[in-house]
């Protein structure tokens, strides 16, 4: 039976040779698999009661910064350092330590936890040199990358859909007309005018919007009715 923290440690690497993907992640083109924390820690978490090793994080430093602010939401990049301890329960003065970064992005206030996630699942990834195949953060990050770049872009349409007060606006009837035709078209009236106009309602619509969308939606085939 294994005595010291270096030879549990290697114990944990002979019983786990390899970890499959177990998780699919999808945002917009960006398609990825990916291999769960939730995964990693049930399969480390076995071998570590079996061989008598404790891991606790003593020590974390963290960084919060804003990348990108909407009308809606702020997104904030929260990154963490984390120092752990992988203690030989059997032995108090038995005991390594492994440091480990990451980082989370949220609009709210799950950064951290989503930072310490990631933290945590590399270090016992690395710690214990278990491979899961190709490197799923190659790719990872175009995520964020591609929701940043819609959100600036949505900001910037919304800025360009400011217009003086002295725009005229649409009639209530041509309002009531391409609410009408875009129904008809299958679309998310209220969506699209979000994305493309910055408002909600057609009624907010100028003469040179309406104009554009009827253009435009006209040309689209009408929605399919299930019969």
């Amino acid at each position: 039976m294994a005595n010291n923290i270096y030879q549990k440690i290697n114990e944990v690497m002979k019983e786990i040779e390899y970890l499959t993907k177990d998780d699919k992640v999808e945002y917009g083109n960006t398609k990825y698999t990916a291999i769960s924390e939730e995964k990693v820690t049930t399969e480390v978490r076995k071998q570590l009661v079996k061989q008598g090793i404790a891991i606790i994080p003593i020590q974390q430093e963290s960084s919060i910064k804003e990348l990108i602010r909407t009308d809606k939401n702020v997104n904030m990049l929260t990154t963490v350092h984390v120092r752990y301890r992988i203690q030989n329960i059997d032995d108090v003065n038995d005991f390594i330590e492994a440091e480990s970064n990451g980082s989370g992005v949220d609009t709210q206030d799950k950064g951290v936890g989503k930072a310490m996630t990631y933290a945590y699942k590399y270090m016992l990834l690395r710690t214990f040199a278990i491979p899961t195949g190709e490197d799923p953060d190659k790719i990872a990050s175009a995520e964020t990358d591609a929701k940043i770049e819609k959100e600036v872009k949505n900001k910037k349409i919304a800025a360009k859909s400011q217009q003086p007060a002295t725009v005229t606006k649409v009639t209530e009837t041509e309002a009531k007309a391409a609410y009408a035709l875009m129904t008809r078209k299958g679309l998310d009236v209220v969506k699209n005018l979000e994305q493309n106009y910055g408002i909600s309602n057609t009624k907010d619509l100028t003469k040179q919007q309406y104009m554009s969308i009827i253009k435009k939606v006209t040309a689209l085939p009408d929605k399919k009715v299930e019969e």
